[in-house]
């Protein structure tokens, strides 16, 4: 087993690191279906060897930052299509020992957590539309978080969080259930006008974020378009202290209803933009959906040129 290195430890010893790209994209370049509730978890649970060979794809790109394939992996979403607990600890087993196997020691693996919104399986990770208690918000997270701790997994990412209520219980009521041993970023997703998805104004994100340094080290943007990742840079999200991650998706648009990407891509823009980003300081650059190795090792050579 290799030892794995810790992210912040990574983030002193390199200017700018590249995180990996989009799990499912991959999956379904291999062939995987993944048109159902359960998105990834769907290959963890019948084809693993399908994601252990992802993970490898994107060691082999260059990425200094793999993700664990557990984004939708709660321990709800198993409960729901009939899963025992103990079926559901054995899928978090199956799925560090996936990545642990297909990683370096050079290379820092970060237990991907989804939030609430992908849960329904109704796009609304994308939209914030849901409310649920800090009771709820905690049970929810902190089951994956300890099956994860319990196999080794101590750097963490809540990704693609949409909804400003969620991040601050994030931020307010689960980060502080941890010690500092373990790391916590928080990435969320952005609207056509650069804002929090649930509409929530961009600056108000920034201007809570900035005060919790301490707990969220790490902030940034995914599966958001480069275009609503400019406006969000716009209204202050390079102004924070804090490290800062960005990982847009391809371009195009999630169909909830038929679980599709729609439009066109612009995976040559996102490369592109690399170096600008880095210049202006940001650390950690990838991609999200409908983004490849290829497209990941490209950002690597962009990175290292």
């Amino acid at each position: 087993m290799v030892r794995i290195l810790r992210l912040l430890d990574k983030l002193n010893q390199k200017t700018a690191l590249v995180l990996d790209g989009g799990l499912a994209t991959t999956l379904e370049g291999y062939g995987c279906d993944l048109n159902s509730s359960l998105w990834s978890s769907e290959v963890l649970i019948n084809q693993p060897d399908k994601v252990m060979q992802a993970h490898q794809a994107f060691t082999d790109a260059g990425a200094d930052i793999v993700l664990t394939s557990t984004y939708q992996a709660s321990f709800a979403t198993f409960k729901a299509i009939g899963k025992e607990i103990s079926e559901i600890e054995q899928l978090f087993e199956i799925a560090v020992k996936n990545i642990k196997e297909a990683v370096t020691d050079d290379q820092v693996v970060v237990g991907s957590l989804g939030p609430y919104g992908a849960y329904l399986s109704d796009g609304s990770e994308y939209t914030g539309q849901y409310e649920i208690s800090v009771d709820e918000y905690i049970q929810f997270h902190e089951e994956r978080i300890n099956a994860l701790i319990n196999r080794g997994i101590y750097d963490f990412v809540f990704e693609t969080v949409p909804n400003f209520n969620e991040i601050k219980a994030i931020v307010e009521y689960i980060i502080p259930n941890y010690s500092d041993h373990n790391t916590f970023w928080i990435s969320c997703t952005v609207d056509n006008e650069g804002n929090l998805s649930d509409g929530t104004e961009f600056e108000k994100v920034c201007q809570y974020i900035v005060q919790h340094i301490g707990r969220v080290p790490v902030f940034g943007i995914n599966c958001s378009s480069i275009n609503s990742v400019e406006k969000a840079i716009n209204k202050g999200l390079l102004e924070l202290p804090q490290v800062i991650a960005l990982y847009p998706n391809g371009g195009k648009t999630f169909d909830p209803i038929e679980k599709v990407w729609i439009g066109k891509g612009e995976n040559a823009l996102l490369v592109q933009k690399t170096k600008e980003w880095i210049a202006q300081g940001v650390q950690i650059i990838g991609g999200c959906c409908e983004t490849t190795p290829e497209d990941i090792k490209q950002i690597h050579e962009a990175i290292e040129r």
